[in-house]
């Protein structure tokens, strides 16, 4: 008989882990809201793995070559351009130094003098800058689009999906998962993966600890005097709490402002007037044609964070046999998916990843609680 996986949470992480199961296992997928409906659709939708996993480059380009293949599935397509940092004079020669040390780890990182940097990206700005980082191997996709496609393939390989289905328990008997109790009842399961982002420490803390915590954070997409040039690229302002990226129609999204939140679920989903005004008077220090740039959308999500801003992938020791955790991706869900739905695949499998899955162990971890300090991975380095 085939073994039965049920699938806590139809965001992006949970269709891309049914997806790369569904094609060997009796897949489920509960989700309680539709797919993809909160953090997922929300998200910036960038690929910055390399920088992202420097010290770890199979789990970068692991995640790298998948979109690379991925691109032109259904409707999905993967947008490859380069991501520059900007370099403030008083950080010159450590940025050097840093991206001697990766390029010698046959990572596509370089740093560009100014002038060299205004010449190949001349909408910047960079008087106030010494120069830039630029990352070679970085892109975007649409969010919403891709997990779609993953749930997409994951359904044509018979994986099932219940929307609009809470999940209330898990079901555990002589330390094994055994199920869940849902809103329609009770389903079996010999495993269970949870990826049910920052609820997660509460669905679980009956039966383990994990530590991570809610913490919101927003875009907002601007139209700029004229549209962006091709070629202008994706980048994060260190200092500032913002990242960018341009839109396929040459409007401009950036985000960040990501702080903890006591309240997730009351969390407004606008972006706020603060970070507006932040946007506002920050792009046209360092960008041209942003000075009359029009306003065209903004939200905000909230997201699951960890200690060490990296996801927990793993199946914990003192957890019931059977489950496998997934969560506390720091915003970086959409880019992960790939490595996650391989990293959960070998915990169930015993399977060896093609990285090491001792990155995302939770033992790493010195406390398994949730109070531990916010790292925002939009303030840069």
């Amino acid at each position: 008989m085939t073994e039965r996986v049920a699938i806590v949470g139809g965001g992006v992480i949970g269709c891309a882990v049914a997806r790369e199961l569904a094609p060997d296992y009796d897949v489920e997928v509960f989700e309680k809201g539709q797919l993809a409906s909160e953090a997922s659709a929300l998200a910036a939708g960038e690929i910055t793995m390399l920088s992202s996993y420097e010290d770890e480059p199979a789990i970068g380009w692991h995640a790298v070559d998948f979109f690379r293949e991925y691109d032109g599935t259904g409707e999905f397509s993967y947008t490859e351009l380069p991501s520059i940092g900007l370099v403030t004079p008083d950080r010159e020669d450590e940025k050097r130094r840093y991206a001697s040390r990766v390029a010698a780890d046959d990572l596509p990182v370089r740093y560009l003098e100014r002038e060299e940097a205004s010449e190949a990206y001349p909408t910047f700005d960079l008087s106030d800058h010494a120069g830039v980082i630029e990352h070679g191997v970085s892109g975007f996709v649409d969010p919403y689009t891709f997990a779609i496609t993953l749930h997409h393939d994951a359904r044509d390989d018979r994986a099932t999906f219940h929307t609009d289905t809470a999940v209330h328990d898990l079901l555990v008997e002589d330390g094994e998962v055994v199920g869940l109790e849902t809103e329609d009842g009770r389903v079996e399961a010999d495993h269970v993966v949870c990826a049910a982002g920052w609820r997660t420490r509460e669905f679980l803390l009956e039966y383990t600890p994990i530590p991570v915590r809610p913490y919101r954070t927003q875009c907002i997409v601007l139209e700029p005097e004229s549209p962006l040039p091709d070629g202008f690229p994706m980048g994060w302002y260190p200092g500032e709490h913002v990242y960018f990226r341009p839109e396929h129609n040459g409007d401009f999204l950036i985000g960040g402002w990501s702080f903890a939140e006591a309240n997730p679920e009351s969390a407004s989903g606008q972006a706020d007037a603060e970070f507006r005004t932040h946007v506002a008077e920050l792009v046209p220090t360092f960008l041209e044609g942003f000075e009359e740039a029009g306003y065209v959308d903004g939200w905000a999500g909230v997201d699951g964070a960890t200690p060490d801003t990296r996801p927990i992938l793993d199946a914990p020791a003192d957890a019931p046999d059977g489950l496998v955790v997934a969560t506390g991706f720091n915003g970086r869900g959409v880019m992960t998916a790939p490595v996650a739905a391989t990293a959960v695949r070998s915990l169930l499998t015993g399977e060896d990843a093609p990285f090491s899955l001792d990155t995302f162990a939770i033992d790493r971890f010195d406390t398994r609680s949730d109070d531990f300090e916010f790292i925002s991975i939009s303030a840069g380095d």
